[in-house]
């Protein structure tokens, strides 16, 4: 026995030992990308040739892949699964980003882009509508703020001033000529292309991306950075954030929408200036904005086809695929024109129903509206602008709910709880069919949705809608 219980430590200490010479190992080899990195920022601001700057990427981006390489080997699963959830999607985009860093911080012109700041109270299909936006400039990886204002300073037109898809026009109409509607599909590219063309009409400039973010992502920054004072000498920090400008705010100014707005672009306005006056770890910070990357809080798009095409693939490109998947979404628009999207919870599960060809899988979403003390909201806040009641029905909302399926698969099952209520609209959009739902929930009502879809390839996945109530996910994969 004691011989057996010597073996046993002598074998432990050995995979002890093994894992910190391992983790020692990672440790130095991570030094030296951080350190290359550095190296690269460098050569940007200070100038240097394109061919250094490409000798550079092309070091981090093989020192990146052999790290992926050793941390995707099951010794380290149980490590970096805990850490990074999805280690191969994040290691892409690292080195994708890597790959685009000369261009996109302007290392041989200068890059403008649009940040829009997405208001997840009231839902669209990438988060939120348009609160608040700044025009940024980027030279040599110096930025510039060039513009920042409300959705107030945006003008909409009557048409989308470029071609789209005839199925978007079948799933979303004409309202995406307007600002907040440009959004509804889940697919950033076309929001984004849809802004720089509303932004080029109205302001007759060109822009080279677009970025897009929310308040819950700002909650992560400031986790990074620290909080900030607003010229009130009001704290923002990571545990109010989300809070003060979705909800507390709206009551604050009750009568004075214009100001709501002001208040939103300043609090956008000192955290922009917090990033970029530093004073942080970056460290830190490349740590803490791995959750809203995850989590499809921050979307980039560049206009440039080439470049764009190498981001496409990344996570935060905020792709909705058309290849080969068996991917599912299930996403909320606001047709009501409230902000009562602050308080729906999502709940959705995945099950395999068979795994012969083609793949049966159930999708069920249950909708919560969690509002309880709907007398003290402002009408801003619960009116119904669909039904034409400024006041709001005694706090029930209206939306609508759009459940994906994987590429070329086919809903051959839908059902709701609620029986009495109308059947859902099928439609499609890039090769994904789509069961689209009306629902209209009182105050803590609940309803859920079911979808079963024939087809699919590969593994079960889902990508989240950025809410402000963070959704939970359930898989069982029994096909794997």
């Amino acid at each position: 026995m004691k011989r057996t219980i010597k073996y046993f430590l002598v074998v432990l200490s050995a995979i002890a030992t093994a894992y910190l010479i391992a983790i020692a190992l990672l440790l130095l080899q991570a030094n030296f990308i951080k350190n290359d990195i550095a190296s690269l920022f460098h050569a940007i601001e200070s100038g240097a040739t394109v061919a250094s700057q490409e000798k550079l990427t092309s070091k981090i981006d093989h020192e990146i892949s052999r790290t992926a390489n050793v941390l995707n080997s099951p010794f380290f699963h149980p490590i970096v699964r805990h850490y990074m959830p999805a280690p191969n999607a994040e290691f892409f985009l690292m080195r994708t980003l890597i790959k685009l860093a000369p261009t996109v911080l302007g290392s041989e012109a200068p890059k403008k882009y649009l940040i829009v700041f997405q208001n997840s109270a009231e839902a669209r299909g990438t988060g939120g509508i348009i609160g608040a936006f700044a025009e940024i400039e980027i030279s040599r990886g110096k930025i510039t703020i060039l513009r920042q204002g409300s959705n107030a300073g945006l003008q909409s037109l009557n048409d989308i001033p470029i071609t789209m898809p005839s199925e978007y026009a079948n799933v979303y109409g004409s309202d995406p000529a307007i600002w907040q509607n440009s959004n509804m599909s889940p697919h950033f590219p076309y929001a984004a292309k849809i802004w720089s063309a509303l932004w080029q009409k109205q302001f007759n400039e060109k822009l080279d991306g677009v970025i897009a973010t929310d308040p819950t992502a700002l909650s992560y920054v400031l986790r990074a950075t620290g909080p900030i004072t607003l010229a009130s000498g009001e704290k923002i920090s990571a545990n109010n954030v989300v809070e003060k400008t979705l909800s507390t705010a709206y009551q604050r100014f009750a009568t004075d929408n214009d100001a709501r707005k002001e208040y939103l672009v300043e609090v956008m306005k000192t955290v922009m200036q917090q990033l970029i006056n530093g004073g942080y770890s970056k460290l830190t910070f490349a740590r803490e904005v791995q959750t809203p990357l995850r989590d499809r809080r921050i979307l980039f798009a560049l206009s440039n086809p080439r470049d764009q095409s190498s981001l496409l693939p990344t996570i935060i490109s905020g792709n909705l695929d058309n290849k080969a998947n068996n991917e599912f979404r299930a996403v909320i628009q606001n047709i009501s024109g409230n902000k009562l999207d602050y308080y729906l919870r999502k709940e959705t599960h995945i099950q395999s129903k068979a795994c012969s060809s083609p793949l049966q899988t159930t999708i069920s979403v249950t909708i919560t509206n969690t509002l309880r003390n709907f007398s003290s909201l402002p009408d801003y806040v619960k009116g119904r602008l669909d039904l034409n009641q400024p006041h709001g029905i005694n706090g029930r909302h209206g939306f609508t709910v759009m459940i994906y399926g994987p590429t070329a698969a086919e809903a051959i099952s839908v059902i709701r709880s609620d029986a009495g209520q109308e059947g859902p609209a099928l439609a499609q959009e890039r090769g994904r069919p789509i069961a689209v739902f009306n629902a209209d929930l009182a105050p803590m009502a609940s309803e859920t949705y079911t979808v079963t879809f024939a087809g699919g390839t590969g593994h079960i996945g889902y990508v989240k809608q950025a809410l402000v109530i963070p959704e939970q996910i359930s898989i069982q994969d029994g096909c794997r």
